[in-house]
């Protein structure tokens, strides 16, 4: 185990980079182009498959409890195939059940092959020790998938064709060993310019940094100023919903009709936020033409030619600018394709793409679309304010109706054990994917956040805020802290990010003791 800081852990971040860059490189070039894209597209519908049917097509939670604990044990694969066809044969058709279990046999055989393998494979196999934990991992790992169904139309460059059963063997370590850790460097390598008294920790099995920085939230999910779960939890009373939405059924996990009903709702949840604009109501427009050409309730191929005549009939986008957003640009370089968002990959002489794509696609451009909006922003904030008040609550924080005292306006103000605790709620914006593509700029983006917020604590420390909460609360101890809904990169203690806000259950059992 060694120690490096300065520019002995910098040369070891970029070496480290290219060199996975590179390892990805080498695993992709002896493979056909078009046939890989295919191979990866079937492999990402089955993995999508094994995420949602337990979250989602099993109304029955005692099914989906004795789904989930289902060892995926090699040694018991024979007895637990049978169990899990048994289980959901009542609510998948045949084609859904038969790549469920194709799929459930894959990943058994694969953790078995991590198990033997040892280090450093050896803890993925615990994580796939049952289908439960393996759905958790799976959704951790999602979007390295796309990303090499986004880099594969790159990085192809030779004859060989993989065999369907082979696609997870050969993908799967990768996953681990380079896509993982280019992921993980790219965040070392921005709190290395970030944080003066950075360092790695060395050792046989990687390099461990002395901060964590993790981007996404629960249920592996980026963070948004308001999703549009938070929205129907907290505000559900101010939206009107569609008449008819649509869910899937019939035994299937994905459906067009699906897609198209997920577009309508959308509109209506953010309606008030003015999201029906013209631009907006005409990429829902073409979600809806797209989703005429879906083949098995998931994909969508269209020819060059008729794409394009769909697009020239747009009015509210040049066709530029539409071919700009819809069709992802080929590119070696993993960290630009795993912060891709396009929804469609040329392949051949057709643009391919699934309903789950598209669906991504839009999410994001809505969240882009209402960036700017004032009132938009205004009323994320209130929500956020509202998630943290339910987040305290459950942690054992008393959250007081404290809004104003004396004209002196608070966020949210709790008392737990006797200690008043005083948090101002930032919903500010941060585009997390600048730390890949644009390090200098998310540094610049981080540090001035910072610099705010700890401007934001410096004024709740004043001496004539605290003593308003005193007298209000009769307590005598307070303590400030900032939860940023956006992660940033520091290293004071009372700038929380929302995505690790169960440090504060240490508040709780620290005070309690």
């Amino acid at each position: 185990m060694k120690k490096l800081y300065g520019q002995e852990a910098l040369q070891l971040i970029e070496t480290q980079l290219e060199e996975h860059q590179e390892g990805i490189r080498g695993l992709f070039a002896p493979y056909d182009k078009v046939h890989m894209v295919e191979m990866l597209h079937d492999e990402i519908r089955a993995i999508e498959e094994f995420i949602n049917i337990p979250h989602f097509q099993i109304a029955d939670d005692t099914i989906v409890h004795q789904l989930r604990a289902t060892s995926l044990s090699f040694q018991e694969f024979e007895v637990n195939s049978i169990k899990v066809m048994r289980l959901l044969q009542p609510f998948l058709q045949q084609d859904v059940l038969h790549r469920y279990l194709f799929t459930f046999t894959r990943i058994s055989a694969i953790a078995n092959a991590f198990k033997l393998n040892g280090e450093p494979h050896a803890s993925v196999a615990s994580e796939l020790g049952t289908i439960g934990r393996a759905v958790d991992y799976f959704q951790s790992r999602r979007r390295h998938l796309v990303t090499l169904f986004y880099s594969a139309a790159a990085m192809c460059s030779g004859r060989e064709k993989i065999d369907s059963h082979d696609v997870l063997n050969v993908f799967l370590p990768a996953i681990e060993q380079s896509c993982s850790a280019i992921t993980g460097f790219h965040y070392k390598r921005v709190m290395f310019d970030i944080l003066d008294d950075f360092h790695l920790t060395v050792d046989d099995h990687g390099a461990l940094a002395s901060y964590d920085y993790q981007v996404l939230d629960k249920g592996f999910m980026e963070p948004e100023r308001a999703s549009i779960l938070a929205l129907v939890r907290e505000r559900s009373s101010q939206i009107d919903f569609p008449e008819s939405t649509h869910m899937t059924g019939n035994g299937r996990v994905f459906s067009a009709k699906e897609l198209r009903s997920n577009a309508k709702v959308l509109q209506a949840v953010y309606q008030q936020f003015e999201l029906g604009d013209a631009q907006f109501s005409e990429l829902v427009e073409l979600i809806n033409i797209f989703s005429r050409h879906c083949r098995d309730g998931y994909f969508i191929e269209i020819d060059k030619a008729r794409f394009n005549r769909i697009l020239q009939k747009q009015k509210q986008l040049p066709i530029q600018e539409l071919e700009r957003i819809l069709v992802n640009r080929p590119s070696r370089d993993y960290a630009k394709n795993s912060n891709s968002y396009e929804p469609f990959v040329e392949n051949d002489n057709h643009f391919i793409s699934n309903v789950n794509l598209l669906n991504r696609f839009l999410y994001d451009f809505k969240n882009r679309h209402l960036e700017s909006r004032r009132r938009f922003q205004i009323h994320a904030g209130f929500i956020f304010e509202d998630m943290i008040k339910r987040e305290l609550e459950e942690m054992g924080f008393d959250v007081k109706g404290i809004k104003r005292i004396r004209r002196q306006e608070f966020d949210v103000v709790t008392t737990c054990d006797s200690v008043i605790y005083n948090f101002q709620c930032k919903n500010n914006y941060i585009d997390l994917a600048k730390v890949e593509t644009d390090r200098k700029l998310f540094v610049r983006y981080n540090n001035s956040r910072v610099h705010y917020y700890r401007g934001a604590l410096k004024k709740e420390r004043q001496r004539q805020r605290e003593e308003l909460l005193k007298e209000k609360l009769g307590l005598n101890d307070v303590e400030h802290y900032v939860i940023s809904r956006f992660p940033v990169i520091c290293n004071d203690t009372n700038i929380i990010n929302y995505n690790q806000i169960n440090k504060l259950k240490q508040i709780v059992n620290s005070t309690a003791i």
